[in-house]
């Protein structure tokens, strides 16, 4: 659901008031540029900065938004009980009233990915294109079992929590050239409030009850990106093949040598794919 990450700096970051208590850190980098705005969606335990490889390609020529979910390390932990994904399609379209951004493209990983699906069925008129990355629109009994482990791990012990994210999210290969740099965020991982991990929790179960079916795949008409990640253990492609089987104006690629993490393994590769699709 992608990678682990520990606190980035702040500074540019700024906070949206959500009704009814809480809030979003964000950061809109509108600058000078013309295009249509991007809006970028996270996985569940990423943050806005594991973007910062495809902003810097994009925010020349398209305003750039990144957000935490409610729920991630850096916005607020209040959260309704209990939370599901439509909660994020709320808030992402409540951030974008208050910027004043009509109409964007969306690129979503992971969790963000299935916002995005979600979001784009709610409110296709505010979509100019949506870009799923190693996300599902359905869990089997695999996925929904590792999901539970990773909850479960959450309130037994963060550093094996963050172990078995690393085993899941990331390819073999990768692993071999990045392993100690990854070691040495695990202190840093477990050092996180104990508000990160219950919040985490309540994104497991809010993904765990996501599913959206093939004849609500079909009702959306957007033109559509779906991108697997050749080596994906946690979302096979297997899940990004029937998702753009199903909606009708969506085109599949695939990214080789990558793990479910690809937006962190493949950063150059994905840009190339992602920035194909939307100058088109």
């Amino acid at each position: 659901m992608a990678a682990c990450e520990s606190v980035p700096n702040s500074d540019t970051m700024e906070q949206f008031e959500l009704d009814g208590g809480g809030f979003l850190a964000y950061e809109y980098t509108a600058a000078s540029a013309l295009g249509v705005p991007i809006v970028f969606l996270n996985g569940i335990l990423m943050n806005l900065r594991m973007w910062n490889a495809q902003v810097e390609a994009f925010s020349g020529a398209h305003p750039c938004l990144l957000h935490d979910f409610r729920g991630q390390l850096n916005s607020s932990k209040h959260l309704p009980s209990p939370l599901r994904l439509r909660t994020h399609v709320e808030d992402t379209l409540a951030l974008l009233d208050y910027l004043h951004i009509g109409r964007c493209h969306i690129i979503g990983t992971s969790y963000g990915g299935e916002v995005g699906l979600l979001l784009a069925k709610a409110a296709p008129e505010r979509i100019a294109s949506l870009s799923v990355i190693a996300s599902v629109s359905y869990s089997d009994e695999l996925l929904q079992r590792q999901v539970k482990l990773w909850k479960d791990l959450a309130s037994v012990d963060a550093g094996l929590l963050y172990d078995a994210v690393l085993s899941a999210s990331y390819s073999g290969g990768f692993l071999d050239r990045h392993g100690d740099f990854l070691q040495t965020r695990r202190d840093s991982f477990q050092a996180l409030p104990e508000g990160f991990l219950r919040a985490f929790e309540s994104l497991c179960e809010a993904f765990l009850a996501f599913e959206l079916p093939a004849a609500e795949l079909a009702s959306i008409d957007i033109p559509t990106l779906v991108v697997s990640a050749a080596l994906d253990l946690l979302k096979p492609p297997r899940y990004s093949e029937h998702i753009a089987a199903c909606m009708p104006n969506a085109r599949h690629r695939s990214v080789e040598g990558a793990g479910h993490a690809v937006v962190v393994e493949q950063p150059k590769a994905l840009r190339r794919i992602l920035r194909a699709f939307i100058e088109k």
